[in-house]
This record gives C-alpha cells, structure tokens and sequence, in this order.
C-alpha cells in the first residue's frame, strides 16, 4: 500500500514536471537569449545577473515544492506547505511567469480537504492558501519590469476554491459510502443472527416433537410389554396381542422420527404430512389397545386448521394421554373433548385417576412445560389441574388466527 502511494505521488510529480517542460519547449520562457536578457537589463536599470537570480531561485522553489509532493499521500499538510511556498515564491518572480508545476499547491489542497483530517485542519488549509492566492497583490516592483520580464501570477483564487471544493465533496462521499458499507454489514450479521437464531428455534420445535412423539410411543411399548410378560404363561393370547401392538407402536414411532428427522433434510425424501386432529382417532386406538379406555368426543362445525395449530392440539392430545397412561392408574378411564370454535379451538384430556395431589410441579418432566410452549407459541392458554371430582384434567385453548 505504502509502495503504491509512493509510486502515485511520484507519477504526479513526473506529470508536473512534463507538463512544465512541455510549457517550456513551446514558450521558452526561462532559457531565453542571454543577448536580449542583457539589453533588456540595461534598459531597464537593474544589475546584469539579475535574471539568474530570480531563475535559480525559481528552480530552488520549484525543487523543494516537488520534493514536498512525493509525500502527499502519507504527509498532506507537509505537501500543502512546500507546495504553497514554491507557487508564492514563484508567483513574486518578475521574470518567469505561471507554469504548470504551480498546479502542485491546488492538488495538494485536494488531498488535504479529501483526507480524514479534522474539518478545522481542512478549513485553515483552505484559508492560508486562499491568503498566498493574493500575495502578488503585495509586490513592490516596477510595473516596467514586471510587463517587460513577463512575471506571473499565483494560481487564481477560483482555482484554489474549486480544489477544495472537490476535495471536501469527495471526503463526504467517501464518508457516506463507509456507512453504508458499515450498515450493510450490520445487517448482513443482523441477518446471520437471525438464521442462528431460527435454526435454534427450529432445531428446538424438532427436539420437543421427537421428546412427543418417543415418549408416547415408549410408554405404550413399556405399557404393552408388561401386559405380555403378566400374560405369557395363562393368557398366550393375549401376550401375543400385547406383542404386536408393541411391534406396531415401535413400527410408527421409528416413521414419525424419520419423518421429523427427514425435515432437516433439503435433498431428503418426500415424507408423509405431520398428524393432526384428524389422526387422533388413530391415537385413540393405539391407547385403547393398552387397555386404557378413551372416549373422543368433537363439539362445534370442525373446520380447516393450518398445519402448526392442528399439529399443536395434535402433541397436546398426545402428552396428556402420555401422562395419563403413567400416572392414572389401572381402572381409570380418559375423556377427550375438542370443541371447534368461531376463533379457537379448545382441547380437553381429562382422567378419572388419583390426580397430582395439588399443584403439578413442571419442574420435572418436560411434558407439562412443552405443553405450555407450544401454547404460549401460538398465544394460547393452558390449563393443567386436579378436577374437583377426581382425577386430572389438561385444558388447551389456542386461538385461530385466520379467524381473528
């Protein structure tokens, strides 16, 4: 980087000096005929070395202000000070008038306004450089000598101004482009966050449907598995009953968690629809076959529900009859009512078992508090508690959002 800077300041101070040579060749200002610079110094009344004076103190200025240039980029106020100070010398010259190599003190203006320098260093810049713009003004010299010898003047005012103009315009869009760099950025990370943030959320969603669906599952199997063994000896019948309702339970667990796995898949299978309250006569049946009697009962016009809602009651259902078959007991029975409202739906599990014996403690277990997420999720209520008459009851309402 540093290389390239020196290498662009160097081609400014190249092109600085080309220019001025080339300004050279077609006027030859400064080489002139040192017969017409004697006749001229005669007339005129001032001493015979008087035009070698102002040239090398000409090239002097000249040398010291492209010197300062090849530091413009990493030293801008060093390049502004030799540039101005080689233009002002040059500009109270009576003998060699502008030259393109004065266009040093406006590019160095540039890149003062332009650079990231505070705004009063920009701004005296400016004025002090806008000040040296006048100083011809100030010359005490003959007009005679100026109008016969040529002199010149420092580049006009206009110029300076335009220089820093540009320049400033220049720091301001380049200021505004770093911030909307920077607030793209942000916002790609912002949108980085997001995706983070939704596949914890997703891969949570997928944790508590497996916990739902393995632990329903698993209970049944354990459910059925001791019926067999009691089973086995006196009743084979019914022991090989028990078995194949193991083998089926494990048989649609092991779908369903190929399924809810599958979903993180992109290139995966075509899997079959997640359940809904259309499948809980099916669930009903698989508990019924563990010896637990369950009664569903629908209230209200059913209606079409989007696919997170019926899947929510669905898991709902699903927990509670969980709970049921390992907390309520041999001898109780279930009672499942989903009543189809204008704007929600509500779902009922209630048991006729010993209940929990006051308030149930959602600390242990996650059926409960999944219950209560997936409600939440949806801006439901939950309602989980002994009934009065005996027994536990889990009531859900979650409201339908195409109807609201």
């Amino acid at each position: 980087m540093m290389l390239r800077r020196l290498a662009v300041d160097a081609a400014v101070v190249a092109a600085l000096v080309l220019a001025t040579v080339a300004y050279e060749d077609q006027w030859h200002v400064i080489a002139r005929d040192q017969l017409e610079i004697a006749k001229m110094a005669a007339e005129l009344g001032v001493p015979a070395n008087f035009w070698r004076t102002e040239l090398i103190r000409w090239m002097v200025a000249s040398a010291v202000g492209l010197t300062a240039m090849l530091v413009r980029s990493r030293l801008p106020l060093v390049a502004l000070a030799g540039a101005t100070a080689m233009t002002v010398v040059h500009a109270r010259s009576l003998v060699i008038p502008f030259m393109p190599v004065d266009v040093a003190a406006p590019i160095a203006l540039f890149t003062v306004a332009s650079g990231s320098v505070r705004r009063w260093v920009s701004y005296t810049a400016l004025a002090v450089t806008f000040v040296c713009a006048f100083s011809p003004l100030l010359k005490p010299v003959k007009s005679s000598i100026q109008t016969t010898w040529g002199g010149g003047t420092f580049v006009p005012p206009t110029v300076v101004a335009f220089a820093w103009l540009f320049g400033d315009r220049s720091r301001t869009r380049r200021a505004l482009m770093e911030q909307a760099t920077q607030r793209a950025r942000d916002l790609e990370r912002e949108r980085d966050q997001q995706a983070e943030l939704a596949a914890a959320a997703e891969r949570a969603r997928i944790a508590r449907e497996l916990h739902d669906a393995v632990a329903h599952g698993l209970s049944i199997i354990v459910i059925q598995a001791q019926a067999a063994a009691g089973a086995m000896e006196r009743r084979p019948a019914t022991a090989r009953t028990a078995l194949s309702a193991i083998v089926a339970t494990g048989r649609d667990s092991l779908g369903e968690m190929r399924r809810l796995l599958g979903l993180t898949r992109p290139d995966g299978p075509e899997l079959a629809p997640l359940p809904g309250l259309g499948d809980l006569p099916t669930l009903v049946e698989r508990v019924r076959a563990t010896g637990l009697p369950v009664d569903l009962k629908e209230t209200g016009q059913r209606t079409e529900l989007p696919t997170g809602l019926a899947l929510s009651a669905y898991r709902i259902v699903q927990e509670a009859l969980t709970n049921a078959l390992k907390h309520a007991g041999s001898g109780a029975t279930v009672e499942i009512t989903v009543h189809y409202g204008h704007d929600s739906i509500e779902v009922t599990v209630a048991d006729t078992g010993p209940g929990a014996g006051g308030p149930p403690d959602e600390r242990r277990g996650n059926g409960l508090r999944g219950m209560r997420e997936r409600v939440a999720m949806l801006g439901g209520t939950l309602h989980a508690a002994d009934r009065e008459a005996g027994g536990f009851q889990v009531t859900a309402r979650l409201p339908h959002p195409e109807a609201e």
